[in-house]
């Protein structure tokens, strides 16, 4: 095993039994230029090695070559052979087989061969002779010689497969013996510790990594070798730069290390806590109410807002879901909701969002209050849905304001269709009766009065729009700006002439009051650029633009030509771009004036909402 592994050699599947022995049959080659002795040889082994092979061969030469066609476990060889003596012999044997069991078996003996012999890195030294015993005794060191190399065969194919298995694990690995020398390190770990292969193998850890003693990693490598418990830990290497997460698994021979670098994934996870306590202030300072529902429905969550709007605690709204009848919610007009009806199942059912939805709740005080309820779904990565995120504003003095103003535009509108209808009756009367005389006698007095009577005309029907286009637009629709332009200039353009741009938008509109805002904005031109202006129509960022290439608005007047009255030309009413003013805002929509590329008026709409087509 890697030393310090607390895993089983049954972890890695089973070993071979010619691995350790087992029934394989041992293969001996006998070198002796004597054939009889090699022949006598063949006839001992078999006798006293149970399970045995026994190659021959009477030239050193020649078995050289053999020795690349066939596997033997065991060398034994004659010292003196004539043109290559047993030592030359083993010097050729090594070039191929490093490892390989080999015994001088020689009636040549000395102890300068013998101790030649042994530093040339025989295996066994033995000296013929003294009868059949010296073959039972060579036998025996056949014996002994072949099951240790097969065991360190073994050993050696088994530490392989170790090996290969922890440089597959994906976390980085490292295994120290008893003294804390390094016995393994897989190329992730010489990654991670920033060292190469085969540098820090037989090394000590503190030697080589001195930052370590006194650190987390020393009191922990300790302990876990004392204790003989594994021991799971994060701790920061100052000289890598980097925090480690570590899984140390300890036996009698040493320790066995698994670490991974889990320095980003720090950074991650703080970050997170910060995103996760500044969502928590959020929830707990917003002014609206927040309530989150799981998969399922249940509430799992209340910021204090929606606690107080709803008059409940935390406990109680956790122990409803999203559509428990103990709502007892309502329409806008007090009516109850069928259950069919509900106007969240939607969000739950198939993941789609809801806004503003008005619902009216009757609350445990007993009060009925108008609540503007959005909810919106949030998905797994997977697409799965794991919340549902409700906010809850109170919108029950909202509603009544605008009732109020509602009510109140009504009373304007209907009293300016009164008064228009109280000056008319009066002005047409005075209208005719100017033009009777006129017809008797033209005078220059007649002439003026019909032209005041003609503006107090203009200033009823201005007056009249400006009451009726500061209506809210409720439903808008797609209108081409292009025809909305060219509908208004067939009635407001006279001899002027228009330009329209060839990339204009379809915006979401009332088409009729956008083309009122049209032709108020075209007679501005035409009055005060002339009747040989050019009106150009162009898209912005976030609406269009109305410009002319008359003499321009001074800086000065900017901000007080919306204003109701301002006029600069002669015979104004100061109502038309105050009419452009209430229709933007009827669509919730931004009107200022600036100034043309060529020095002309130029009116920007912005805020306006885009058609896709």
């Amino acid at each position: 095993m890697v030393p310090g592994s607390t895993r089983n050699p049954s972890d890695y599947g089973p070993v071979d039994v010619d691995d350790v022995g087992g029934s394989v049959p041992i293969h001996v080659l006998h070198v002796d230029d004597d054939p009889a002795r090699v022949r006598l040889s063949e006839t001992f082994l078999d006798e006293h090695i149970d399970d045995v092979k026994v190659s021959t061969d009477t030239d050193p030469s020649e078995a050289l070559e053999r020795l690349d066609d066939i596997d033997v476990d065991c060398i034994v060889s004659d010292f003196d052979m004539g043109a290559m003596d047993g030592l030359e012999f083993l010097e050729s044997v090594r070039e191929r087989r490093p490892d390989l069991p080999f015994i001088l078996f020689t009636g040549k003996g000395s102890e300068d061969i013998a101790s030649e012999a042994i530093s040339a890195g025989v295996s066994e030294y033995l000296q013929k002779g003294g009868g059949p015993e010296k073959y039972a005794l060579l036998a025996n060191r056949i014996d002994n010689v072949v099951s240790q190399y097969r065991a360190e065969q073994a050993a050696e194919r088994y530490q392989e497969r170790v090996n290969t298995v922890y440089e597959r694990v994906t976390d980085a690995f490292f295994a120290l013996d008893a003294d804390w020398r390094f016995t393994f390190v897989n190329e992730h770990g010489r990654e991670l510790l920033d060292r190469e292969k085969g540098e820090l193998l037989g090394k000590n850890v503190w030697e080589e990594f001195p930052a370590a003693l006194n650190s987390q990693f020393e009191d922990e490598y300790r302990e876990a070798m004392v204790t003989q418990e594994a021991t799971t830990f994060e701790a920061y290497y100052p000289p890598l730069d980097t925090l480690f997460e570590v899984h140390a698994y300890p036996s009698e021979e040493g320790l066995s290390v698994f670490f991974r670098d889990a320095t980003d994934e720090n950074r991650i996870r703080r970050e997170l806590h910060r995103e996760k306590e500044l969502l928590e202030r959020v929830l707990e300072t917003s002014p609206v109410g927040i309530v989150v529902g799981d998969s399922e429905g249940e509430l799992v969550q209340a910021n204090q807002r929606a606690l107080d709007l709803l008059g409940l605690t935390e406990e109680e709204v956790k122990n409803r879901t999203y559509d428990s009848s103990e709502w007892q919610l309502t329409d806008e007009n007090g009516s109850p909701i069928p259950d069919e009806d509900y106007p969240f199942t939607d969000v739950f059912e198939r993941g789609v969002s809801k806004s503003d939805v008005r619902v009216g709740y009757d609350g445990p005080d007993g009060e009925w209050t108008l609540l503007s309820v959005s909810a919106a779904p949030i998905h797994s990565a997977d697409g799965d849905l794991e919340r549902v995120v409700f906010s809850v504003e109170d919108v029950t003095e909202m509603r009544e304001r605008q009732q109020e103003l509602e009510a109140e535009n009504e009373r304007l509108e209907e009293f300016a269709r009164t008064v228009a209808h109280e000056l008319r009756n009066p002005l047409d009367i005075a209208g005719v009766r100017v033009d009777l005389e006129r017809r008797e006698r033209d005078t220059e007095h007649l002439e003026e009065a019909a032209v005041a009577l003609g503006r107090m005309e203009d200033i009823i029907a201005d007056l009249l729009a400006l009451a009726e286009q500061g209506k809210v637009v409720d439903d808008p629709e797609p209108v081409p700006l292009e025809r909305a332009f060219e509908n208004a200039w067939s009635t407001a353009g006279t001899g002027a002439t228009y330009e329209l741009a060839d990339d204009l938008p379809t915006v979401l509109a009332d088409e009729s009051r956008l083309r009122e805002l049209f032709e108020n904005l075209i007679g501005n031109a035409v009055t005060h650029a002339g009747e040989d202006a050019t009106v150009r129509l162009l898209p912005t960022g976030d609406g269009f633009a109305v410009e002319d290439d008359g003499p321009g608005i001074p800086a000065s007047e900017r901000e007080r030509i919306f204003e109701t009255g301002f006029s600069t030309a002669e015979g104004g009413s100061g109502f038309g771009l105050s009419i452009v003013e209430r229709i933007a805002e009827a669509h919730d929509w931004t009107v200022d004036a600036t100034e043309a590329d060529d020095g002309g008026a130029r009116f920007e709409v912005g805020g306006v909402e885009f058609v896709e087509e």
